[in-house]
């Protein structure tokens, strides 16, 4: 089974293409994904930039959608709307430059309050339904992707409740370790996905910062992780999320020494 390699570029230049294209590497674009990107007086030009240096590229070609500072879960509307209304900038983008693959995060934070979990998951399932009639009407999915949440059954559940084949999930496997208390292995959230896993951001930390280095690097536990994803029925994507060019490399020749 072929798993598609790709690797989240902040900034796509047509020489990082060039090497990417040569190395049989997709792209994750995050360009967008910033406020500041998205604020920007010559958006449209970048946008038409994008299109000119993508319509070449053979490889598959993702994107980050916006989520800094979105809460999907917001008891203020004003606040749910602005977040609504950056989803939707972000899936205008992705129609323009013809990406289908898209990631969000669903932002979970950390409550000690009883009964939140559920509250959570029937806000966010609220949420996401309303943008139903636009993906199938453009092909669109779109992974939820995990941060602070302590398991797979926090975005499972969404998932569940969801059901619907445009919304999957997207397994960080750095923010399983530094931004939860359980730091539960990345097996554990495959295994627990099961179906619902068909994208993976792959990059490792100490358990303290979310430092995106080599997945070779840091105290992340991979024991059985490779094998689980190259046993699932659909192959995932697997997305190298990292933060400096020299760890893209080091997990691109781990990944080739395990068959990927």
């Amino acid at each position: 089974m072929k798993i598609p390699l790709l690797v989240s570029v902040a900034k796509v230049t047509p020489e990082v293409l060039t090497r990417l294209e040569n190395a049989n590497v997709g792209i994750e674009l995050s360009y967008f994904s910033y406020p500041s990107s998205l604020e920007a007086p010559d958006l449209e030009q970048q946008i038409q930039a994008y299109q000119l240096m993508l319509k070449d590229f053979t490889q598959p070609i993702t994107m980050h959608g916006a989520f800094y500072d979105l809460s999907m879960t917001a008891r203020d509307p004003k606040i749910v709307e602005v977040s609504r209304f950056r989803i939707n900038q972000s899936l205008d983008i992705a129609i323009q430059l013809g990406i289908k693959k898209l990631v969000f995060h669903t932002n979970y934070s950390h409550s000690r309050r009883l009964g939140y979990k559920d509250f959570w998951i029937d806000k966010q399932v609220a949420f996401w339904k309303t943008f139903i009639p636009k993906i199938e009407q453009h092909d669109l999915c779109l992974h939820l992707e995990n941060t602070q949440e302590e398991d797979h059954s926090f975005i499972g559940g969404i998932l569940d409740r969801l059901h619907h084949p445009n919304f999957k999930t997207c397994y960080d496997t750095g923010h399983s370790h530094c931004f939860t208390k359980a730091q539960n292995r990345p097996l554990s959230w495959v295994k627990g996905y099961s179906d619902h896993l068909a994208y993976i951001h792959l990059h490792s930390n100490d358990g303290t910062i979310d430092q995106h280095v080599a997945f070779t690097k840091g105290s992340v536990n991979f024991d059985g992780f490779f094998e689980a994803i190259q046993a699932l029925e659909k192959p995932p994507y697997l997305v190298i999320e990292v933060a400096h060019r020299e760890d893209f490399l080091l997990s691109l020749e781990a990944l080739r020494a395990l068959g990927f």
